[in-house]
């Protein structure tokens, strides 16, 4: 709990910045609109199986390529391929590897259940020479709850995710969207709480794997942080192109593990989204 505290603090913090916008409404721009959940107005509020919205669908088919630089010592980074299945609808919103099931929006914020897939999440034994007798590990199905607040100030968003014996992990976003013709830019900020279980199974060391010069380690809670920015440009109303550039902190539950000697991760994913309608 000592160190879920940031999260929370921030998540307050970003709360009472956006809320004075709220009976302003959103400043999505089009070409966001592919890949943010709709925004709630006043005549879908409330739960959405007894929302009178209209029941509009869109949907869309693309790829993409994630890539990461992998914080395990000697090791280089990770490009992972993202099939881009996109659906929108009044109760389910899917992109990528994550589905929302919409619960409802009130007051301009929109909740939803929320699963996906960690695609580039563990590593092998033979990834790197510090992974060496080190037992794999595989990547994770994630669920819970998800919420998104799009306002004049920007766009909130943050979920919070559990799996099974991989633990759990909390996510909270601060963005803000600009558009230039068919080019959108949008900054962002972000923090990552981890779970000491989440820890300790992606960079702990069992006693069964200790070794000289990897000593056993037991996994803490951690937070890492994160700023970068989203490139959209829409090249007609139906094919758009997406980049997302960034780096994340990460934090000392993770950068105190013997398996890491790295403190800053550079990302980024490419895609290309061709909408139907």
């Amino acid at each position: 709990m000592r160190h879920a505290q940031p999260l929370l603090l921030a998540a307050a913090f970003l709360w009472l910045y956006a809320a004075p916008a709220q009976a302003d409404g959103p400043d999505a721009s089009t070409s966001a609109a592919a890949t943010s959940p709709p925004v709630a107005t006043d005549d879908d509020s409330g739960f959405t199986v007894l929302s009178n919205a209209t029941n509009v669908t869109h949907w869309g088919l693309g790829a993409g390529t994630g890539y990461r630089q992998q914080p395990y010592t000697g090791d280089g980074a990770k490009f992972t391929p993202i099939p881009l299945f996109y659906f929108d609808d009044k109760w389910v919103h899917a992109l990528g590897t994550t589905l929302d099931l919409k619960i409802g929006k009130w007051a301009g914020v929109a909740f939803s259940l929320r699963g996906k897939y960690a695609l580039g999440d563990g590593y092998d034994g033979s990834d790197a020479p510090i992974l060496n007798g080190m037992q794999d590990r595989k990547g994770a199905f994630w669920y819970g709850p998800a919420f998104s607040w799009q306002s004049t100030y920007g766009t909130l968003t943050g979920d919070f995710l559990t799996s099974a014996n991989k633990g759990q992990q909390a996510h909270i976003e601060f963005g803000k969207s600009f558009q230039y013709g068919k080019l959108g830019i949008e900054p962002h900020v972000g923090a990552e709480w981890l779970s000491h279980t989440y820890v300790d199974y992606y960079y702990g060391v069992r006693a069964s794997e200790a070794q000289p010069g990897r000593p056993a380690y037991t996994g803490t809670s951690t937070i890492d942080v994160s700023l970068g920015a989203r490139f959209n440009y829409s090249f007609t109303t139906h094919q758009s192109a997406t980049v997302d550039i960034g780096v994340a902190r990460l934090g000392g539950g993770i950068t105190d593990s013997p398996l890491v000697d790295r403190k800053f991760i550079p990302q980024a994913t490419v895609g290309y989204l061709y909408r139907f309608n």
